[in-house]
């Protein structure tokens, strides 16, 4: 079994309170003699004791451990340039700053149990002690922030954000990068321009298909609802968007906007299987530009969101929350660019553009 701090006590011939100052790096403070100090430590040494962190959190409010929350513990299945860069951001901003991370990961849509039940039962958790703050990664109408807050636990929102200026957050502009997609498919003479949009339920998808509309309006091209397809992710059945894009219809779509890189690089992949070269026959660009699109085949045209320096700088904000600072900027809203690589190509006039 492992030694108490009452055993280490004992070895040193001390108090248990003198144990903890020492441990806790209170010695001089406390001014406790540097011999004493000495045996405590040789004690702790010769037992091999190890301090419990979840009952000096509850000593001293605080456990230096921060909970990310995702909406769905799928997030983490399969293989995802945006998870990926996620986790890296927020990994490596906690081991600059001192804390460990939690993953949090219950999936409160599943079963039978009624909704609401579900969310008191994941907010009790949040709440039990084990984290000092919490990083959601939430759908936009998902009553957690809502009931953190009215509780005080910090929290901030990354890749997703609110109306609300009492909620922190850290986002990218999903509609001006869903533009910036459809304006240079324009720039190389595509009119029949197909999306592969993600779920309703996500804010990102709702805007990035809002832009997707604009995009084309701005440019007088009329919306066919008919090229716009659903693609919640990777898994997602694209057979639909492929049968269209193989046949010899000459109003077919010649170019292809996905919500997610996830996606445009499945759809390459499924094309090519199908024999549609890209970008010689379609050309296709994602959201994201992870790290993954100079590695596919061809490198992938993608919406860049700097997934990694948003992550970090959502665990700095939560960092500052959970110590009662107030930053001058609390809401953040990143300006996405658009990194070109070899998925388009100009239209050439093989399909009818309408």
């Amino acid at each position: 079994m492992a030694a108490t701090m009452r055993e280490v006590a004992r070895r040193a011939g001390v108090s248990v309170a003198t144990v903890s100052y020492v441990v806790n790096g209170q010695g001089a403070v406390r001014g406790i003699p540097e011999e004493t100090c000495s045996r405590v430590r040789s004690a702790i040494s010769e037992l091999q004791y190890h301090p419990n962190a979840l009952a000096r959190g509850l000593t001293h409010r605080q456990t230096h451990t921060v909970a990310v929350v995702m909406q769905y513990p799928s997030i983490f299945s399969g293989w995802s340039g945006f998870t990926n860069e996620l986790m890296h951001g927020i990994t490596d901003a906690a081991l600059e700053m001192g804390y460990d991370v939690l993953l949090h990961t219950r999936n409160i849509s599943a079963g039978n149990e009624i909704t609401q039940d579900k969310h008191r039962r994941e907010l009790s958790v949040l709440l039990d002690g084990r984290a000092d703050g919490a990083l959601l990664l939430r759908d936009e109408e998902d009553p957690l922030a809502e009931a953190l807050h009215d509780t005080g636990f910090p929290f901030v929102m990354m890749f997703s954000h609110s109306a609300s200026n009492k909620h922190w957050f850290v986002d990218c502009d999903n509609t001006e990068g869903a533009r910036l997609a459809v304006d240079y498919l324009v720039s190389l003479g595509h009119r029949r321009i197909a999306h592969l949009a993600g779920s309703d339920v996500s804010g990102a998808a709702r805007e990035r298909k809002r832009g997707y509309r604009a995009g084309m309006k701005d440019a007088g091209i009329e919306v066919d609802d008919h090229l716009i397809f659903d693609a919640f992710s990777a898994e997602h059945d694209l057979g639909p968007t492929v049968e269209l894009l193989c046949n010899s219809d000459p109003g077919r779509p010649t170019a292809v906007f996905a919500w997610s890189d996830d996606v445009a690089i499945r759809l390459i992949s499924l094309l090519r299987q199908s024999g549609v070269r890209v970008p010689e026959d379609v050309s296709v660009v994602g959201f994201d530009s992870t790290a993954l699109c100079d590695h596919t085949d061809p490198p992938l045209t993608s919406v860049h969101q700097p997934i990694y320096n948003m992550a970090a700088t959502a665990f700095r904000l939560l960092a500052a929350n959970i110590s009662g600072a107030h930053p001058d900027e609390t809401a953040v809203r990143v300006r996405p660019g658009l990194d070109i690589r070899k998925s388009c190509a100009a239209y050439t006039g093989s399909a009818k553009q309408t």
